[in-house]
């Protein structure tokens, strides 16, 4: 029982296990239905947007082409408007010079005006100077001579003063008067020899005391003069000391200004040098680009190639480049033939390996970047060369031997020049080929080549073969060209302006001005403090000349003084002993009491009258020197008017020079005037042009964002799109390998195929290329219709709906983890196994179908292949036949020349197919150069080739004689006439007699008026052959 219970539990669990592996299942097939519609509706989204989207391109490139139209024109104009301006700025270059040439002579004139002023102006200043120095002067000698008259008038005054202010008790009465005059009489008996002597004395002590009085005022008048002076001279040093710093730096600026004019003078002749030697090699470079046609209008295509090119080297190291930039001719008259040569690898980009070639079509086609061929250095098969074809004739060689080019890249050169020769002449080219049956490619200098198969080819290669390396040169002037310009732009800028200079010499004038007034003012600040000097030198040796006189005189006064003291001692005595009773009388001590009071009233009357004796005398000398000072004032005035008066001479000498300069100045520049107003008209329109220009350029550069950006976005879309398409096809191989059941309403999920490097059997040739759209990119289904029934429709459109659904999973999975149960897993590795060897064969037949569609494409490819060359060589053939059929005649009996080649001789259908037709008795041209009816007649001549192959019972020929003349209508004629049969019917609808005479029945239509409606009219002209 235990048994059975743990069996029942057991199974239960199985149950239960089985049941959230159906839940999971469910929920995961519910997941990829989501995930698949979700893909489904994305890649119908994208390719609706795709669409509109190239609906749009169409427009956008129109709208690039008239962009780029108008950007051309409008360079044009402005390069034409340029060079008129250079013209114009030449002209007002060249009279500017004339004018600065002329500007020197009166800049000399006006500095020499100004400075003639200035000596005026200078001479006027410190005549005016004088002149209020010399009233100065006349206005003190008047104020002296006023002083002088009023101390006289004071020292009178005080004379009368002083009669009247003597004492009253000086007096004595008559009787003792007499007594008084008695006694003195008998005093002067006594002592007579001492009074005598004391009376010499006394004049001696006069004559001293005026001569110390004399020198002392003399002595206090030059030391006050002295003080005077002292400070004077102090103040006119400290002058001359400003005049000298002014000088000084007067000099300093004006010779840092005249240092800047010569800087400016040197750096705009060294300017003016160099822009000669770029104007010169820039008419180089424009001739040289003129020569050879440098005006070239680079397509958008080659633009594009080479931004991709660009971007391949950037990313991928192992691209050397264009085989056309890694070799180059040894000499230019190889240019034109080994561009022939070259052929299409011309353009060919060199890789180090087939990998880098692979990765590179994968980063072009992920861009939508167009097509481009690849040489792989290191599979690429190079034929050995025959040495015998080095030497095979004079004036041929091999093309190798012609091309310069690294090493590292001589396998590619090889690779695409194989064994052909470059002749010389046409001559050599067809000796060799036809003369001597060699079945190598030879090319003449002039691009005619003759094939292996004996073909010849004339006439400019698709390349533009010539011009392939003088592109490079030419590149090369223009960046020289442009570099010119700027340089001369900058050379323009750096200049220095006339306006600078005017301002520094206006300045140098100024300061020039200036310097020789502070030259006048330090010169006369000088000469006074040398005068000054000179007074102090002078007074300095009156005072030390004085000072032993004064001292004399001091000590002479002393010694006299002394003397007569001692003397009147001796008198005084003497007159003591006559005059005692008298004295007694009289109320004195001694006579000597009463004399001196007499003689203090004399001694004051002379002190009144020295004292104003001295201030007399001083003003006499003070009026004598302002008499002298007034005289030499007056002296130097006249001498400062005689100055002026002749600057004044000269200054209208050289102002009628400097009239004569600047009316020959007025004339050329009002010449320069009319020059700059035409030139100012010249830049308005240049102006103009160049915002037309740059209107034009902002345009185009619109127009081409606006272009690459929906070329992006609709790659972008596709990228998307392939992408899905891969998600898509993993989540189908996935299913199959799960064996995940999905609900289908047509397919099976064996039809999908479990090898993921099926992409890899894809060729190496990309989409893009010259379409103005992008088709939408296919994404297989393998032919499955998923039933989405099972999910409700809200669902699938939920974003939300997918992580609910894996909330769940992981739950469930969780769950599951969590369980053991035992499942009898012997069993199922059993019926696993079984399964695997199912699967195993079922991969099997898998690979052998693969293998079989391979088989039954190239079976295809070689059917197409054989298709094509089969009726390619019958029309090729018959095309030559046929055109010269329509174009002989009397005058050319052989009629012209037609044939046709393949672009593409491995896979033609791949790639066009080039018609060449050369008209009878003219020279071979590119099919777009013939005319109208040259066309015509090319176009019926491979038209009628083509129905030769597979012919149709009848012809429809529209108005195909509209571009025809007579001649070519007549040769239409006869070969429709000749060929026309019972099987082979012409309908021919034509306006021109001279064609439908030849028919053999005609129908009308006109307009039937009774029945408003259009009728018909038959005529068989057969009844009239014979007439």
């Amino acid at each position: 029982m235990a048994e059975i219970k743990q069996f029942k539990e057991q199974k239960t669990e199985a149950d239960k296990f089985e049941k959230l592996l159906n839940e999971r299942d469910d929920l995961v097939v519910q997941k990829i239905l989501w995930r698949l519609f979700n893909i489904e509706a994305t890649i119908k989204e994208n390719a609706a947007t795709i669409e509109t989207r190239n609906g749009e391109l169409s427009g956008l490139r129109a709208e690039l082409t008239k962009q780029e139209d108008n950007l051309s024109k409008a360079q044009q104009e402005q390069a034409k408007t340029r060079s008129e301006v250079m013209k114009k700025e030449k002209t007002i270059k060249k009279q500017e010079k004339t004018i600065e040439s002329k500007k020197p002579a009166l800049v000399a004139v006006d500095t020499q005006i100004a400075h003639g002023e200035r000596k005026i102006q200078n001479a006027e200043k410190i005549a005016d100077e004088v002149k209020r120095d010399a009233k100065k002067e006349e206005q003190n000698l008047r104020r002296l001579q006023g002083d002088l008259a009023v101390i006289k008038k004071a020292a009178e005054e005080a004379m009368r003063i002083q009669k009247k202010l003597k004492p009253s008790g000086l007096e004595l009465p008559e009787g003792h008067l007499e007594e008084y005059q008695a006694l003195k009489t008998a005093a002067t008996s006594q002592a007579v020899q001492e009074r005598q002597n004391l009376e010499k004395l006394k004049r001696e002590q006069k004559l001293e005391s005026r001569k110390l009085g004399t020198l002392q005022g003399r002595h206090e008048e030059h030391e006050a003069r002295q003080t005077t002076l002292l400070a004077e001279y102090e103040s006119w040093k400290e002058k001359s000391a400003e005049a000298e710093e002014k000088v000084a730096k007067l000099k300093g600026d004006l010779k840092g200004v005249k240092q800047n004019l010569d800087k400016n003078e040197a750096e705009r002749t060294k300017i003016s040098k160099l822009e000669a030697e770029a104007n010169e090699k820039l008419q180089d470079i424009h001739a040289q680009l003129l020569q050879a046609s440098a005006e070239q209008r680079e397509t958008e295509r080659d633009r594009a190639f080479k931004e991709n090119l660009a971007n391949l080297q950037r990313v991928f190291s192992g691209v050397r480049g264009r085989l056309v930039d890694l070799c180059k001719p040894n000499a230019r008259k190889y240019d034109l033939a080994v561009s022939v040569v070259l052929g299409r690898n011309i353009d060919a980009i060199v890789v180090d390996t087939e990998k880098t070639a692979i990765e590179c079509i994968e980063y072009m086609r992920s861009q939508r970047s167009g097509q481009a061929t690849f040489i792989p250095l290191d599979t690429i098969k190079v034929k050995p060369i025959n040495d015998r074809l080095r030497s095979l004739a004079k004036g041929a060689r091999l093309a190798v031997e012609v091309i310069q080019c690294d090493a590292s890249v001589e396998r590619a050169v090889h690779h695409a020049c194989g064994n052909a020769l470059i002749c010389d002449t046409l001559d050599i080219a067809r000796d060799i080929s036809y003369g001597r049956g060699q079945e190598v490619k030879a090319v003449s200098l002039d691009g005619t080549v003759i094939h292996k198969s004996g073909l010849m080819t004339g006439g400019r290669s698709t390349h533009n073969t010539g011009k392939t390396w003088e592109e490079r040169e030419i590149q090369n002037l223009q960046r020289a060209r442009d570099d010119l310009l700027i340089q001369m732009r900058e050379l323009n800028k750096s200049k220095p302006r006339a306006r600078a200079d005017e301002g520094l010499t206006a300045e140098m004038n100024r300061l020039e001005s200036a310097l020789v007034v502070a030259r006048e003012e330090r010169a006369s600040a000088r000469t006074k403090v040398d005068d000054i000097n000179k007074e102090l030198k002078h007074l300095h040796d009156e005072l030390k000349k004085a000072k032993p006189e004064l001292q004399k005189a001091k000590a002479s006064l002393a010694k006299i003084e002394k003397e007569m003291a001692e003397l009147q001692q001796v008198i005084d005595e003497a007159e003591d002993e006559i005059f005692g009773e008298f004295c007694s009388k009289i109320g004195v001590a001694t006579i000597r009491e009463y004399e001196d009071r007499q003689l203090k009233a004399a001694e004051e009357d002379s002190a009144v009258r020295m004292r104003f004796d001295a201030q007399i005398s001083r003003l006499n000398h003070q009026i004598k020197f302002s008499e002298e000072q007034l005289g030499a004032t007056q002296a130097r005035l006249a001498r400062l008017e005689e100055t002026a008066a002749s600057q004044r001479n000269a200054l209208r000498s050289l102002q009628a020079e400097k009239n004569g300069i600047n009316s020959e100045l007025e004339s050329l520049k009002s010449v320069l005037n009319t020059a700059q107003e035409e030139m100012k008209a010249l830049n308005d329109v240049l102006e103009e042009r160049s915002k037309a220009l740059e209107t034009a350029k902002k345009m185009a550069v619109k127009a081409s964002k606006d272009n690459d950006k929906a070329v992006k976005e609709i790659a972008s879309l596709n990228d998307e799109i392939e992408k899905l398409g891969m998600e898509r096809s993993r989540i189908y191989r996935k299913c199959r390998l799960e064996e995940v059941e999905l609900p289908l309403l047509e397919g099976s999920l064996s039809d999908i195929p479990m090898d993921e490097n099926i992409r890899q059997e894809m060729g190496m040739d990309i989409d893009g290329g010259d379409d103005t759209t992008q088709q939408v990119r296919e994404v297989d289904d393998y032919g499955l219709v998923i039933d989405f029934s099972g999910v409700e429709e809200a669902d699938l459109e939920s974003p939300r709906f997918g992580d609910q659904l894996d909330a769940k999973i992981q739950s469930l999975t969780t769950e599951i983890d969590q369980m053991a149960p035992n499942m009898k897993a012997n069993d199922r590795l059993e019926d696993v196994a079984s399964k695997l060897k199912d699967a195993e064969a079922e991969a099997e037949a898998a690979k052998k179908a693969s293998k079989a569609a391979r088989d039954r494409f190239n079976e295809v490819k070689h059917q197409r292949t054989t298709l094509f060359r089969k009726a390619f060589d019958h029309i090729s053939d018959c095309i030559d036949r046929v055109y010269k059929d329509l174009t002989k005649g009397k005058a050319a009996p052989m009629g012209g020349v037609a044939y046709l080649n393949l672009e593409d001789s491995e896979e033609p259908y791949l790639s066009g197919v080039t018609f060449h037709a050369m008209p009878p008795m003219k020279r071979f041209r590119d099919m777009d150069q013939l005319s109208g009816g040259e066309k015509t007649v090319a176009a019926l001549a491979l038209l009628f080739a083509i129905h030769s192959f597979q012919p149709s019972p009848f012809f429809v020929l529209d108005e195909v004689d509209a571009a025809l003349d007579n001649t070519n209508v007549a040769k239409v004629a006869n070969y429709i006439r000749q060929h026309c049969s019972d099987t082979f019917q012409f309908i021919v609808i034509s306006l021109k007699g001279s064609l439908y005479e030849r028919s053999h029945s005609l129908v009308g239509v006109y307009r039937d008026q009774d029945v408003n409606s259009s009728s018909t009219l038959t005529l068989n002209l057969q009844a009239y052959d014979a007439q």
